[in-house]
């Protein structure tokens, strides 16, 4: 195993992978984000959630919460064109996409381009995930 160097970890992300987008018919060059891109990325997902309280009181625990389904999905499309942006603006084209740009792009297309920018930036849900995610009893 070889030992990694602070530039080779941070190389990473300037390192743009050539990724097959079929609903596009072709590829694009996209390169992984990081810790911090991904964390944005979290945060403006979650501001879409709504408002949850939780008490307990003696050995039951309460909760509560309210969602705002379009306010949800502006924020889960916001997050998505965000990390393609990202994502696509790197060294292998001479010109920045806008936002503007990406938004033209199909449904389909921007769902399969923002999966291959979380699969590239190592940020993946595992069917070990779902098992453990908590069920209502």
């Amino acid at each position: 195993m070889t030992l990694l160097t602070k530039s080779d970890i941070l190389q990473g992300i300037n390192d743009p992978k050539k990724v097959e987008i079929k609903s596009l018919n072709g590829e694009l060059w996209l390169r992984p984000l990081s810790s911090a891109e991904i964390d944005e990325i979290t945060n403006i997902e979650a501001q879409g959630y709504g408002t949850f309280n939780a008490s307990s009181r003696q050995k039951n625990t309460v909760a509560e919460g309210k969602m705002n389904l379009p306010k949800m999905q502006e924020k889960s499309n916001e997050a998505k064109y965000t990390a393609i942006h990202k994502s696509i603006n790197n060294d292998k084209y001479d010109e920045e996409w806008t936002l503007t740009e990406l938004k033209q792009f199909n449904k389909k297309a921007i769902n399969e381009i923002y999966e291959k920018v979380m699969d590239l930036s190592g940020v993946e849900v595992t069917e070990g995930d779902v098992k453990q995610f908590p069920e209502n009893e």
